[in-house]
């Protein structure tokens, strides 16, 4: 293997910062095994748009290359950018497809224009502004997927690789999911509160975290039903990820 870049760019919070580890290559040639992980499909993306600096190739080509390795969590998208944003124009090569109750995936991965998907503008704005500055900079970058759909916190991490000549009509986006969830409503919490839930994101049990608070486990488990009911949630899971 040898080093193909001599960087990329983070996507986060809408800021892009340059990654100091390079990409390494893989050979095209070589064949990908099944359940094939996003960083090995986002070399071999890459390594596909480096053969083509030098000549024209398609965004479906570039598709091609990994198409039929991705994993339900994955979704492959080619950005139409030769007009305005406003006007671009979306299609999905491969959905994202484990089902969830959040949000209607199946309306947010319809084809057409940017401007029609229902989603809030700040989702476009980051969309437009990733493959913008993909564009700009020439070159592939990648970063984090952090949005609030609705009423559901989608994260995971997303690369962007942009047409290499120079009339600059499409991007190629690859996305893993890493989580829907449902968000939080947030709440007011004591110092009890706060450390019960900094405790139980490092995976301590109810009676462990009693003993570390000299509280009873009784004490920590209506303490911990009383936050969720505050929150309006079912599980853990979102007072562990929301902002506290």
């Amino acid at each position: 293997m040898n080093s193909t870049m001599e960087g990329n760019y983070a996507w986060n919070d809408n800021l892009w910062s340059v990654v100091t580890k390079p990409f390494v290559s893989v050979r095209l040639d070589a064949p990908l095994k099944p359940n094939v992980s996003y960083s090995d499909l986002s070399r071999r993306l890459t390594d596909t748009w480096l053969g083509s600096s030098s000549g024209s190739i398609s965004p479906h080509e570039v598709c091609r290359s990994v198409a039929d390795y991705l994993r339900i969590n994955m979704a492959l998208v080619v950005v139409h950018t030769e007009k305005a944003p406003i006007d671009w124009h979306v299609k999905f090569i491969r959905r994202y497809g484990i089902p969830t109750g959040l949000i209607d995936v199946g309306v947010l991965q319809k084809a057409g224009r940017l401007c029609d998907v229902p989603v809030s503008a700040l989702v476009k704005q980051r969309m437009i502004e990733g493959c913008q500055k993909a564009i700009s900079d020439r070159q592939p970058i990648t970063g984090k997927i952090d949005v609030v759909i609705e009423d559901a916190r989608i994260t995971g991490d997303a690369i962007i690789l942009p047409d290499p000549m120079p009339k600059r009509a499409w991007c190629v986006i690859l996305g893993e999911v890493h989580s829907i969830s449902a968000v939080a409503h947030h709440v007011r919490m004591d110092d009890i509160d706060l450390s019960i839930v900094q405790l139980l994101r490092e995976g301590l049990s109810a009676r462990r975290i009693g003993e570390l608070l000299e509280l009873s486990p009784r004490t920590i488990e209506h303490r911990i039903e009383k936050i969720k009911a505050r929150a309006a949630v079912e599980t853990l899971f979102p007072l562990l990820i929301m902002r506290t």
